[in-house]
């Protein structure tokens, strides 16, 4: 279970961060300006070379455009050997006491909650003595064991305080930290901005939410240009940023990176992700988010449908071995569930973590940082469009992502459905699952093929992530394999674990696709379960979701 600490509301989790490895970073970027330092002396000494004649004047020349080109470059090695200098420091400071105390909540907490119930235990052993006409002795000896128990929890309340204070202390600090880097950062673009323009920028990167974001965007339309201009990087993926704006600055950046790109990994990437943006269709494809360099895949979300009207919005997230080279193709699945939803349907296919390999799959890492973009972006969707409903689809372990992103919110995030196709398991927190079958929260939906090994042997082998949504409690479960549809047409089945192409659980046409329309169309599935057309696939229904506890056991 994921703790959150009283005051501030601070998740109780480890603040990842290499402080040797910043340190070293910040020390050979402060000897590369040193040896660019060194270079604009030579650069300078060439700018007064005596002497007369073409050659002479040339050189005069070259050494001035050097000096010229090298201070930016300089200033940029001054400008991150610092910022990963300070950051190193509070994390060494403030994080690494945050983490330490970490332990000593979690058992803190467990002895409050144990010694809570005791209290609650007693204190109701005393009433009922009273109740039931017990001597005074008995009555009293009661009183007696449920005050010691009362004065021993709240000794406890007392020892859990101080620890949860102590904790939002350095988590603050290092929190202050970490803003004022994306600060410093952001104040040194290459294109200048005026000193209003960087206080705009530097309280949206230290806004609580996108709702403040949006706020202090429509406050200051007088620097959307110089920001834009300044910072596309920044306003592109900013959650709460319109996501016309969005769109633009990311399509000026990708063209920009690929005019300039040599061949290789990441330029086919770029690439897939430009083709994907040109498909057919009004409005046209665009590119809401887009992150060449902050992680370790090429990461994008592309938008079909104009978000800013739309009624029905739904995010399809990917799992395993997705990555941006995808996005095409699951375009075309965008598209299709926009025309079988109707009108006011946008689509976002959403490209936005690290997909894992088949090694780091059944841990959570993976899932814990797609949980904190996505849990922006889910964010961002409620405070650019509120009048929309938002529906998450969710295929194979990025139904594990989405389940943590929106089952650590109370409110889910604000997300009307959430379905969840193929899933490789829900993670194994109580207060995750306890969000996600919450009254008011979303309404959940999942479904399993007969014919899915892989997401069967998912769970059985995770680590943190082994609950079959499908047993939860709340979880309505939908068939994929085989039906019909409204109009008695046959709907093919899903034969394997693939999310696109045939056999697949989003390819148009499929029972499983037909369902997820008519989910988000009208809070049902379109087919009966195990209606005529159903098929049994290896593994009967009947024997492997009965219990999480034999799961494994059924493969």
């Amino acid at each position: 279970m994921t703790l959150t600490s009283p005051a501030r509301g601070y998740a109780l989790a480890r603040i990842e961060g290499d402080v040797g490895t910043m340190e070293w970073c910040s020390l050979h970027l402060s000897r590369v300006h040193d040896r660019l330092d060194d270079l604009c002396t030579s650069a300078t000494a060439a700018t007064g070379l005596p002497g007369v004649g073409q050659a002479v004047t040339a050189v005069r020349g070259e050494g001035g455009r050097l000096l010229t080109a090298l201070g930016p470059g300089m200033s940029e090695a001054t400008l991150l050997a610092r910022v990963l200098r300070d950051y190193a420091s509070a994390c060494e400071l403030h994080a690494a006491r945050a983490n330490a105390l970490i332990d000593d909540i979690e058992r803190a907490h467990a002895e409050w909650a144990l010694l809570e119930s005791d209290a609650a235990e007693a204190d109701d052993a005393a009433s009922i003595a009273v109740s039931s006409g017990d001597d005074e002795a008995m009555i009293a000896a009661t009183r007696g064991v449920a005050s010691e128990v009362i004065d021993a929890r709240d000794r406890a309340a007392e020892a859990l305080s101080a620890l949860w204070t102590e904790y939002e202390g350095h988590y603050a600090s290092w929190d202050d930290a970490y803003d004022d880097a994306l600060t410093a950062l952001a104040g040194g673009s290459p294109v200048p901005m005026t000193a209003e323009a960087r206080s705009v920028l530097e309280r949206m990167l230290g806004a609580e939410s996108p709702a403040e974001i949006l706020a202090l965007w429509n406050a200051h339309p007088e620097m959307h240009d110089q920001l834009l201009t300044a910072r596309p990087d920044i306003i592109g993926n900013l959650d709460g940023i319109p996501y016309d704006v969005r769109a633009e600055a990311n399509r000026r950046r990708l063209d920009s990176m690929l005019a300039t790109e040599p061949p290789g990994d990441r330029r086919d990437e770029l690439a897939a992700i430009r083709r994907a943006l040109e498909a057919e269709g009004t409005p046209r494809p665009s590119l809401i988010s887009f992150d060449p360099d902050g992680s370790a895949q090429v990461t994008a979300a592309i938008a079909h449908g104009d978000l800013a009207t739309a009624s029905d919005i739904s995010t399809l997230v990917p799992g395993m071995n997705g990555s941006v080279g995808d996005l095409h193709a699951w375009g075309e699945s965008a598209r299709a569930l926009n025309r079988a939803v109707g009108p006011g349907s946008a689509t976002v296919v959403w490209f936005g973590y690290d997909t894992p390999n088949l090694v780091e799959e059944p841990g959570m890492s993976r899932a814990e940082d797609g949980a904190a973009a996505l849990t922006s972006f889910l964010q961002g969707l409620r405070d650019v469009v509120p009048d929309a409903e938002v529906n998450v689809v969710a295929h194979s372990y990025g139904s594990t992502t989405a389940a943590l992103a929106i089952g650590s919110a109370e409110d889910g995030l604000g997300v009307t459905s959430f379905i969840a196709v193929g899933s490789a398991g829900f993670p194994n927190e109580d207060a995750v699952l306890a969000n996600l079958s919450a009254e008011g929260g979303p309404q959940v939906y999942a479904t399993l093929s007969e014919d899915d090994a892989v997401a069967r042997i998912g769970r059985g082998t995770a680590i943190g992530h082994s609950v079959s949504p499908e047993t939860q409690s709340g979880v309505i479960v939908f068939d994929s394999d085989g039906g019909m549809d409204g109009g008695g047409s046959s709907l093919p089945a899903a034969t394997g674990h693939d999310a696109l192409g045939p056999g697949a659980y989003l390819e148009p046409g499929s029972e499983s696709f037909y369902n997820v329309s008519q989910i988000i169309r009208t809070g049902e599935p379109g087919t009966e379960r195990g209606g005529e057309g159903s098929t049994e696939g290896f593994w009967d229904a009947s024997n492997w979701w009965i219990s999480d506890e034999y799961a494994f056991i059924d493969f």
